[in-house]
């Protein structure tokens, strides 16, 4: 059954339960039929965990527009499962089938041993990357529920924060973690400028552009273009700032998938600020006469 989203390990049943002792143990893998029942176990705990271990991070879709909370969910819930494991393997019922099938020369045991390894690492993986993405954590919170404005104010520690990861970052300093995690950052900034723009209250409901206030709208559209400039200018400062050191660690991400949505999406906001620029000096010129 499932825990977690994660696995419950497979226990012997209680007719073949021993003693967790070394005697038994020896005395259990001497019997064929006790033994055939723990390499059984321990077959589909290889098979539970071998799948555990294909859960792979959801690759990055085109389609896909979550924000990094989705990251931060997917590391922990990965922790949690593993941790789960981990804390199973302990558990008095484990240890026997661990201790009778390496009384055998069981080539069971050499499968079993090759998949703990990964369940270890995997753990280390989750709980390194759990570690460095809880100090991200805070800096993109404004990008849930601030505005184009506060965004604006958070990008330099969040660019920092996101610097530091790729240099000291044991797992999640890679080329794709990084990209997947700039990619899921400028979805969440995109979600917030279309909510800007369609709520003139950020708190209150989403209007028609033509039934908003032209001027409070203008200022509004100003601000999401003047965020996407910022946001660049950033990650290209950084850029560049890597690079003076060649040695280290570099921002070579994908930059299409990291900035293309945003690119588009400020075509179409430049676009309307100057159709509304014109309406706006349109109707300023009739209210005159």
């Amino acid at each position: 059954s499932s825990l977690q989203g994660g696995i419950e390990l497979r226990k012997p049943e209680k007719m073949f339960l021993i003693e967790n002792k070394q005697h038994a143990y020896q005395r259990a893998a001497a019997d064929p039929d006790v033994l055939i029942v723990y390499e059984t176990v321990m077959e589909e705990w290889i098979v539970q965990c071998e799948r555990l271990l294909a859960e792979s991070d959801p690759q990055e879709d085109p389609e896909d527009n979550s924000g990094p909370s989705s990251e931060f969910e997917f590391w922990r819930n990965r922790m949690a499962k593993f941790n789960s494991v981990a804390e199973q393997l302990k558990q008095r019922e484990c240890k026997c089938v661990i201790g009778v099938v390496s009384q055998s020369k069981s080539k069971v045991l050499k499968r079993w041993k090759a998949v703990d390894n990964m369940i270890t690492e995997s753990l280390n993986e989750a709980k390194d990357n759990v570690k460095y993405l809880s100090a991200l954590e805070k800096y993109t919170e404004p990008l849930y529920t601030g505005t184009p404005a506060t965004i604006i104010e958070c990008l330099p520690a969040l660019m920092n924060n996101a610097k530091m990861m790729l240099t000291i970052a044991r797992y999640y300093g890679t080329s794709s973690r990084m990209t997947t995690l700039f990619i899921k950052l400028t979805n969440q900034i995109i979600t917030n400028c279309k909510n800007s723009i369609m709520r003139p209250d950020p708190n209150g409901p989403a209007m028609k552009l033509w039934d908003q206030d032209i001027a409070n709208l203008l200022d509004r559209l100003k601000m999401v273009i003047k965020l996407h400039d910022i946001h660049q200018g950033l990650y290209k400062a950084t850029k560049e700032k890597l690079a003076a050191q060649p040695k280290g660690k570099q921002f070579d991400f994908n930059e299409t998938l990291i900035f293309g949505k945003f690119d588009a999406l400020t075509k179409r906001v430049q676009k309307l600020h100057d159709m509304f620029t014109t309406v706006h000096q349109f109707t300023s010129l009739s209210l005159h006469n």
